[in-house]
C-alpha cells in the first residue's frame, strides 16, 4: 500500500510551514509600518504608478511645453521702442529645457538660467515631485532681485534663489506655485499647498471632509518667505474663506456632498497673490498698504484680504471666467487677466485654435464694481490662452501681456496699439509657452550683469 505522509518528516514541515507563517505575518507588520512611515517600498512604487499613469515613460517631454503655431513669427516680431534701455524677463521653453532669460528689447539675450529640478532638489527621498525627467514640471512665478538674482517656483514643487551664475542660494521643498511676489517688508508672498486625508481629519473643513470621504484634500496657502528662504507665515485660503462667512461660496460649485465622498479634492484652485504697494494705497479707500488680491480660479472668485487680521475685505466673482493675475491699479481698479475660457478648448492638453479667441484683460472698480475691457476681443487684439497667463501694468500707461498658450509676450500702449511683441517659435509646427514676462529698465539694477557660465 501507498504511503502517503510521512510521520518522521514532521518536524521538518512544521519548521518550513512556521517560517512561511513568520514571513507573512512580518511582511505584514512592516507594510503597516511602511504604509504609516511611508518606508521602502511605498516611495519607490508610488513613484512607478505615478509614471505609468502619467505617461511619462512613454512621452516626449518637450511636448509638455509646446503648443499649436498660430503663424506668428518667431522672435522679437515688433518693436517700436528700440531706444527705451529696457530689459525683459521671460520664463518658459527655451533651447528644449526650462528657461529663463533676459533679454533686449531687439532679443538679444542678456542672462540665462538653465533650470532643472532634479539638480535643484537632488534628494529623491525628500524632493516633493519624483519624475524621469526634469521637464516633467515646469516654472510658475518669477522675480528677479537688483543684484540680478532669480527667484522663481517649480509649478506644484519647490521654490528656488539662484545668483546670477545660477548657483542655488536657498529652496524651500513644498508645493509651491503660480505666484511668488516681492513684499514691501522684505521677503515674497506666495502660493503653496496643503495635502491630508479627509477621513483622518473629518472636522476639518466639513462639507469637504467627513469619516466616509478617504480622499487626499489639497489645501492651497498664501505663504511669506523670509529673504534667506525661511517660511515666515502660512495662511490657509480655505479657512479664509470659512471664517470670513463664504462657506456658501465655496460649496456652489455643482459639487455633490454627502457623508460618504466628496467629488473634488482641490478645495480651492489659487493662482495669484498680488500686494498692494503703499505708493498705491490712497487711491483704494477700501483697502490698506500691504493687503493682498488673491484670484481663485475654479470659483471665477477675486478677493482682497489683510494678511494680518485675516479679515476678507472685499470680494467678487466675475464676470471674468477662470482669471488669473489680479494687480493694484493706479487709478484705484483692480486689473485682471480674464482667461475667459474654459479648458473645453484644450484636445489633449493642445489649444483648439478654432475656439473663440475671447481672452482680454479687464479692470473693475472695486466701489462701484463696474468693469471694462483694457485689451483684448477687438481685431487686432486676439488672444486666447486657455491656462495661465499674466500682465504687468507699466508706469508709461502700456500693459506687458503674456499669452501663456501662444508663447507670446506683448506690450501694448494706453491706445492699444502693440508696440513691442515676442513669439518664442519652436518651429513651424509649435510654439514654447511661456510662463511669466516682467520688464525692468537699466537703473533697477545695484549689481553689473555678469556672463559666466552655469
Amino acid at each position: 500500500m501507498r504511503k502517503f505522509f510521512d510521520i518522521s518528516q514532521l518536524p521538518k514541515l512544521l519548521f518550513t510551514l512556521s517560517r512561511i507563517i513568520i514571513l507573512v505575518l512580518g511582511g505584514f507588520v512592516y507594510g503597516l509600518i511602511s504604509y504609516g512611515s511611508d518606508l521602502f517600498p511605498l516611495p519607490q512604487l508610488r513613484m512607478a504608478m505615478n509614471l505609468v499613469s502619467s505617461g511619462d515613460i512613454t512621452r516626449d517631454p518637450r511636448y509638455e511645453h509646446m503648443q499649436p503655431s498660430r503663424g506668428q513669427g518667431g522672435g522679437v516680431t515688433v518693436n517700436l521702442l528700440p531706444e527705451d534701455n529696457a530689459y525683459i524677463l521671460m520664463s518658459g521653453f527655451f533651447d528644449d529645457e526650462n528657461q529663463i532669460r533676459l533679454i533686449k528689447r531687439d532679443g538679444t539675450i542678456v542672462k540665462k538660467w538653465s533650470l532643472d529640478y532634479l539638480k535643484h532638489f537632488p534628494h529623491e527621498d525628500s524632493r516633493t515631485c519624483n519624475m524621469l525627467s526634469p521637464l516633467y514640471t515646469d516654472t510658475h512665478g518669477v522675480h528677479l532681485t537688483p543684484k540680478g538674482e532669480v527667484v522663481f517656483n517649480y509649478e506644484y514643487c519647490g521654490s528656488v534663489k539662484l545668483n546670477q551664475c545660477g548657483q542655488v542660494m536657498w529652496t524651500v521643498n513644498q508645493p509651491t506655485h503660480h505666484s511668488i511676489v516681492p513684499a514691501e517688508a522684505g521677503g515674497y508672498w506666495g502660493l503653496s499647498r496643503l495635502k491630508w486625508n479627509a477621513k483622518e481629519e473629518p472636522d476639518r473643513f466639513p462639507p469637504f471632509t467627513s469619516p466616509g470621504n478617504d480622499r487626499v484634500i489639497l489645501e492651497d496657502t498664501i505663504i511669506r518667505i523670509a529673504e534667506d528662504g525661511d517660511i515666515l507665515e502660512t495662511i490657509s485660503i480655505p479657512a479664509l474663506l470659512m471664517e470670513n462667512n463664504l462657506e456658501s461660496l465655496m460649496t456652489a460649485n455643482g459639487l455633490l456632498f454627502s457623508s460618504r465622498a466628496v467629488l473634488d479634492s482641490e478645495l480651492v484652485h489659487a493662482n495669484k497673490v498680488a500686494e498692494l504697494p503703499s505708493d498705491l494705497a490712497d487711491d483704494f479707500p477700501l483697502f490698506s498698504a500691504g493687503d493682498l488680491a488673491v484670484s481663485v480660479k475654479r470659483l471665477n472668485l477675486v478677493f482682497v484680504i489683510d494678511p494680518v487680521s485675516k479679515k476678507i475685505k472685499w470680494y467678487q466673482t466675475g464676470p471674468w471666467i477662470r482669471q488669473h493675475d489680479p494687480e493694484f491699479m493706479a487709478d484705484g481698479r483692480i486689473s485682471i487677466f480674464n482667461n475667459n475660457v474654459y479648458q473645453t478648448a484644450y484636445v489633449n492638453r493642445q489649444t483648439d485654435l478654432d475656439s473663440e479667441f475671447s481672452t482680454n484683460i479687464m479692470a473693475v472698480d472695486p466701489i462701484s464694481r463696474e468693469t471694462e475691457v483694457l485689451f483684448g476681443e477687438q481685431p487686432g487684439q486676439e488672444m486666447l490662452s486657455v491656462i495661465r497667463g499674466q500682465h504687468e501694468l507699466l508706469n508709461n500707461n502700456h500693459i506687458l501681456i503674456t499669452e501663456f498658450d501662444a508663447g507670446r509676450v506683448l506690450e501694448v500702449d494706453s491706445e492699444k496699439n502693440i508696440v513691442w511683441e515676442y513669439v518664442n517659435k519652436v518651429d513651424d509646427d509649435y510654439i514654447g509657452e511661456i510662463t511669466n514676462a516682467v520688464i525692468y529698465q537699466a537703473n533697477y539694477f545695484q549689481e553689473e550683469l555678469r556672463n559666466c557660465e552655469q
